[in-house]
């Protein structure tokens, strides 16, 4: 993969795609403890390794208008959100594109105004439970689709065997008859021919999660999504981590 610019890059928080607000992504990571268990005998400090922790900070341009950054990032009630924010941070706009993905708790929000600028304002994510996972996405940044369909492979050239998460984000949502929902699945398979489902969730609104699996991830990795009622429209993301 050639190196990349910061241009052409998505935001999408708890289902909401903050792109047009956000102009700067930084302490996009991840950090782990390490602690220092040196002996007597030893010749040189030992650490073994501690609990880990991720972060994601967000500068953007203040937007008040519904479902952009300040009603994101104030819970739409002007108070700051308690439950879990899953965020994720495409990278390029083709299948196969890298991404960082957590479920974090919102740490802070901060407006800034002065004369003779725009007002901005700043966020920030810790990651809870699970620290930043750097996946691949198998939606060129979203998709949008108002019929059951599957997404272009992923080749990562050898299948891994322990497992993995996905992170998906639900940005548009309509479904009437039928059962009214969608029916999100990441597939695999070994030939690029045959595939069948990894992990699969049913959705009905604008939301988003992170789920993992176990077992064996084949080579070729693609989305599919089925509509479950009578005509509908979705605009989703998908990311993958192989553990």
């Amino acid at each position: 993969m050639a190196k990349v610019s910061g241009l052409n890059t998505r935001l999408y928080v708890q289902g909401y795609d903050l792109s047009g607000d956000a102009n700067a992504i930084g302490s996009m990571g991840w950090s782990q403890s390490l602690y220092d268990v040196t002996t007597l005998d030893s010749s040189a400090v030992k650490r073994i390794v501690g609990e880990a922790s991720g972060e994601v900070s967000v500068d953007v341009f203040f937007d008040a208008a519904s479902n952009k950054s300040h009603s994101v990032f104030t819970s739409n009630s002007g108070k700051q959100p308690s439950t879990d924010q899953v965020v994720l941070v495409p990278w390029g706009s083709a299948v196969g594109s890298k991404s960082a993905g957590l479920v974090a708790k919102q740490a802070d929000y901060s407006v800034n105004s002065a004369i003779g600028s725009p007002i901005t304002a700043t966020a920030t994510y810790s990651s809870n439970a699970t620290p930043t996972e750097f996946g691949t996405m198998v939606t060129a940044f979203d998709d949008t689709i108002t019929s059951s369909t599957s997404g272009s492979s992923v080749d990562d050239s050898t299948s891994s065997s322990n497992g993995g998460s996905w992170i998906y984000q639900i940005l548009a949502f309509s479904a009437v008859g039928g059962n009214a929902r969608w029916l999100v699945n990441l597939q695999h398979s070994t030939n690029d021919s045959s595939f069948s489902d990894v992990i699969s969730a049913y959705v009905t609104a604008i939301g988003a999660a992170r789920g993992e699996f176990t077992g064996t991830l084949n080579r070729y990795v693609k989305n599919r999504v089925v509509l479950d009622a009578s005509s509908g429209s979705i605009t989703f993301a998908i990311a993958y981590v192989r553990d």
